[in-house]
């Protein structure tokens, strides 16, 4: 087996890659796959859990735990028991692999770290020896798609969601206490190798506070995503996108004939729901904060290097801004 920095899987796989950020759906698309009995579905392989995971906790964690909205899955890393080490910690994969090595050494168009590229080939090559499709699934791939699809070949999944509503959804986590998402926006930005832009931003709108009323946390997470999402699209064979699925089913439809045909795996779509919750942002402060994040999302995006990135971008950016200006509207329509 080949361990240097350009090595990539020696044959090519059925594997299918689902990434994500939080609170985009992701973990009910996960579901999805995984009551198909003939994959072998990998819940957030990149979870910072993995490391001290022991059989106990791979058999204890579930959405019913936490106030997930997840839907009714009876725990999420069973998938992972076989291969626990002595008792604790899941075999070749390390806690860096969470959040300090969300973008790949020499940024986002850089090589996989080998480390990584060794733990996602043990993930499938273990599948594929059950005799099941390998399904990875991940919250915190944005940063490396673009090397996780030049590494590890296979369908690369882009789930991709409104990123105003999961704003609000970051928001409704933090009102109830659970500021682990909202933190994750400035650790993503702070992570190993992070481009130059990454700096600049937080320099620009340095976040006061882990909290859904930061102003400066609110931009950082439009910027972040927009980055991410114009360089990672490229690398993505598929886009599933919440909203889409949810009010068209010809658009779950065709997903789920794509799943069919690549990989002989029959996965139920049709339950997609897009729901909006709240956001905690000043609406007196919607305009200024509607130029800053047009202004600055717009270069980082016409930036990006391929054409398809930017037009996904800017629709990125765009419904985002339509839907800030809408809700904030209401808002003030209804204070």
């Amino acid at each position: 087996m080949r361990h240097t920095a350009f090595a990539r899987m020696e044959h090519e796989s059925g594997m299918i890659f689902l990434h994500s950020g939080f609170r985009t759906a992701s973990t009910w698309v996960w579901s999805q796959f995984r009551a198909n009995t003939g994959t072998l579905s990998y819940y957030e392989v990149f979870n910072e859990r993995l490391a001290g995971l022991t059989l106990q906790t791979a058999l204890a964690l579930n959405g019913r735990i936490w106030h997930s909205k997840h839907p009714p899955v009876k725990n999420y890393f069973e998938e992972f028991v076989p291969l626990i080490q002595n008792g604790q910690g899941i075999f070749l994969y390390q806690k860096n692999m969470a959040s300090n090595w969300f973008i790949p050494q020499g940024g986002m168009g850089g090589t996989l770290r080998q480390e990584e590229f060794l733990y996602c080939q043990l993930l499938v090559k273990y599948a594929e020896q059950t005799g099941k499709v390998p399904v990875l699934s991940a919250t915190r791939s944005l940063g490396r798609i673009p090397a996780l699809s030049r590494a590890l070949p296979g369908t690369h999944v882009l789930i991709y969601r409104n990123l105003f509503k999961q704003w609000c959804s970051f928001t409704e986590q933090g009102e109830i206490g659970n500021t682990y998402f909202l933190k994750t926006i400035v650790g993503q930005l702070q992570a190993e190798s992070a481009p130059e832009e990454f700096a600049a931003i937080l320099a620009e709108f340095p976040p006061a506070l882990a909290s859904p009323r930061d102003e400066n946390l609110f931009v950082c997470f439009a910027l972040l995503h927009l980055y991410l999402y114009s360089r990672a699209r490229p690398a993505c064979d598929l886009v599933m996108d919440i909203a889409a699925m949810a009010a068209d089913p010809a658009c779950t439809t065709a997903l789920e004939q794509q799943f069919l045909t690549r990989h002989g795996v029959s996965v139920d779509l049709s339950g997609a729901t897009d729901g909006m919750m709240f956001c905690q942002i000043d609406p007196a402060t919607h305009d200024r904060l509607h130029r800053l994040i047009d202004e600055r999302g717009r270069a980082l995006v016409n930036s990006a290097e391929t054409a398809q990135g930017r037009a996904f971008g800017l629709e990125v950016l765009e419904t985002f801004l339509t839907t800030y200006a809408a809700y904030t509207r209401e808002a003030l329509t209804t204070a």
